[in-house]
């Protein structure tokens, strides 16, 4: 018998986002973030972050989400980034991210301490240049999933190394589920 975590879905705001960030649990992309003083002539470029080479080259992979239980929730050992281009008139989409790396809350599963607050329950916001392009940090437990049974399932796109690993993770007897009204 599994321990169902329920979590309120909430908004994907700026501020939600930002506090991810300050979490050092995402990079956020877009205008301005990461600016460079070019002077008048000068075109300048700084990585964002590099990838492990032993993970390969980038990909970009188009992912549909027709599931409903947190099956996949899992972690790479590398990041990636989330690119949330889609149609709004989807199913809605709900992305969980722990508010810790794997280790932690690999520790908190055993010492069974897990509980709502270890989560964000993010319901996606769509073709927002404020929040739905961000890059996911190495080893911070994530998984989406669907609760709607009808209509069509969203997709959207992941940049990742060809190779990086997607290492399951063992919420033991936990299981995350969206809370409903």
């Amino acid at each position: 018998m599994k321990n169902v975590i329920a979590l309120p879905p909430i908004p994907m705001t700026p501020a939600v986002m930002a506090d991810l960030e300050r979490r050092n649990l995402i990079i956020r992309l877009g205008a301005h973030r990461h600016d460079l003083p070019a002077a008048p002539g000068q075109t300048l470029d700084h990585p964002i972050y590099r990838s492990a080479e032993h993970y390969g080259p980038h990909m970009l992979l188009s992912v549909t989400v027709n599931r409903v239980p947190f099956v996949d929730f899992a972690t790479h050992p590398d990041n990636e980034d989330f690119l949330l281009i889609g149609d709004p008139d989807t199913k809605p989409l709900y992305l969980v991210v722990a508010l810790m790396r794997r280790p932690e809350l690999s520790a908190k599963v055993a010492a069974g301490a897990v509980s709502a607050a270890d989560f964000f329950c993010l319901r996606v916001k769509w073709n927002d240049p404020e929040v739905s392009f961000f890059t996911m940090l190495a080893d911070v437990p994530h998984g989406e999933a669907i609760t709607a049974t009808e209509g069509r399932a969203p997709t959207f796109y992941v940049t990742e190394s060809r190779d990086l690993p997607n290492d399951l993770f063992d919420l033991g007897s936990y299981e995350l589920a969206v809370a409903t009204d």
